[in-house]
C-alpha cells in the first residue's frame, strides 16, 4: 500500500514521514508554474494543511495547522505551524475536526470568496489573517517505499522513490525529477501512451502489427518533450537549471560504481548522452530569453515541438 498522498490542496492530515513533506516543499512551486497548462487538473491553494489536535480539549479549537509551505499564501499571511483555527470567515469552527474545517475552506475557496479570513490562536493570542489562494496543478504526490532511484506518474499521481529522495539531496536536483514527471502529465503523455498501446494491440490482432508489448516508437520523443517542458517549469519555479546536468552526471557515476548496471531511471529513459545534448539547446534557449528580457514561454510549434 502506498503512503497517504500529500495532495496540493487546502488541507489534509500529513503523515509523519519527512520525505513526504520534502516532496511537497519542492513540488509546490513547480505545480504553480504548471497551472496554466492543466486547467482541468487545477485547483486554488493556500499551501496549508490541518490536522486534529491529539489528546487535548476542543474548548479552544480542534483543528491545528500542521504544515505551511514557505512560498505560498498561508506563509505570506503569517500563518504558522501550531496555530489553532478558531474561525473561518464568520463561521466558528472551534468544535469542528480538521476534515470539516478543510471542507469549509474548500467550499469557500471554490465559491471564489477571497480573501479567506482565518482567526487563529497562537499561544494565548488571537490573530486574524487574510489569505488569497493561488492556482496550482492538482496531482497527488507519493514518496514510494523502495530504494530504487526513479520517478513515475500515471497522469494524476506522481511518485518519487525514497531511494531517489535520499540520492538527490539537493532540492534543485529533486526539482528536476518532479518537473519532468509534471511535464509528462500536462502534456497528457500517459493517456497518449495508453491509446498507442491499444492501437498496437488492435493492429497485431488484425495482422497489421508486430509485438504489442514492445516499446512505443514515440517513447524517446515523449521523453524529449518532457525534458523540454520540465526545464521551463524549473526556470519558472526559480530552481537552478544546472542541477539538471548534475542529475544525469550523478546517475552516470552511480552506474560506473555499480559496474555499468543502470539505475531503473536510466532503464526507462533515453540515453544520458542524447538527452544532455538536447537539454543543452533548451538551456541556451532559456538563457537567451532571460538575457533579452523575454518571458519564459515555451517555444511550441504548431503540431508539436
Amino acid at each position: 500500500m502506498l503512503p497517504l498522498p500529500l495532495q496540493p490542496g487546502t488541507w489534509f492530515r500529513p503523515p509523519a514521514e519527512t520525505m513526504q513533506i520534502r516532496l511537497l516543499d519542492v513540488a509546490y512551486p513547480l505545480l504553480m508554474a504548471a497551472a496554466p497548462w492543466c486547467p482541468f487538473d487545477m485547483e486554488p491553494t493556500y499551501g496549508l494543511f490541518l490536522r486534529d489536535r491529539s489528546g487535548e480539549s476542543s474548548l479552544h479549537g480542534r483543528a491545528v495547522v500542521a504544515y505551511v509551505h514557505p512560498r505560498l499564501p498561508a506563509a505570506d499571511a503569517g500563518l504558522s505551524v501550531g496555530d489553532v483555527v478558531l474561525q473561518v470567515n464568520t463561521v466558528s469552527v472551534t468544535a469542528d475536526s480538521a476534515a470539516r474545517v478543510g471542507q469549509l475552506i474548500d467550499r469557500l475557496t471554490r465559491a471564489k470568496i477571497q480573501p479567506l479570513q482565518l482567526d487563529v490562536l497562537r499561544g494565548n493570542e488571537r490573530r486574524t489573517l487574510a489569505l488569497t489562494a493561488v492556482p496550482a496543478c492538482h496531482y497527488a504526490l507519493h514518496a514510494l517505499p523502495t530504494n530504487l532511484i526513479n520517478g513515475i506518474t500515471d497522469g494524476r499521481r506522481i511518485g518519487v522513490t525514497q531511494g531517489a529522495l535520499r540520492f538527490f539531496s539537493s532540492d534543485d536536483e529533486l526539482g528536476w525529477i518532479l518537473a519532468h514527471e509534471i511535464a509528462h502529465n500536462i502534456l497528457n503523455h500517459v493517456q497518449n501512451a495508453k491509446l498507442q498501446a491499444m492501437l498496437r494491440t488492435f493492429l497485431v490482432a488484425s495482422g497489421e502489427g508486430s509485438d504489442p508489448t514492445g516499446p512505443s516508437p514515440s517513447g524517446p520523443s515523449l521523453e524529449a518533450q518532457a525534458d523540454y517542458v520540465g526545464a521551463y517549469l524549473m526556470a519558472q519555479a526559480g530552481y537552478d537549471l544546472s542541477a539538471i546536468k548534475r542529475v544525469w552526471e550523478r546517475l552516470q557515476r552511480l552506474e560506473a560504481r555499480q559496474g555499468g548496471r543502470k539505475s531503473r531511471l536510466a532503464h526507462t529513459h533515453p540515453s544520458t548522452t542524447a538527452r544532455l545534448a538536447a537539454l543543452e539547446i533548451t538551456l541556451r534557449e532559456i538563457e537567451t530569453r532571460r538575457q533579452t528580457g523575454q518571458p519564459l514561454q515555451m517555444g511550441f510549434k504548431e503540431g508539436g515541438f
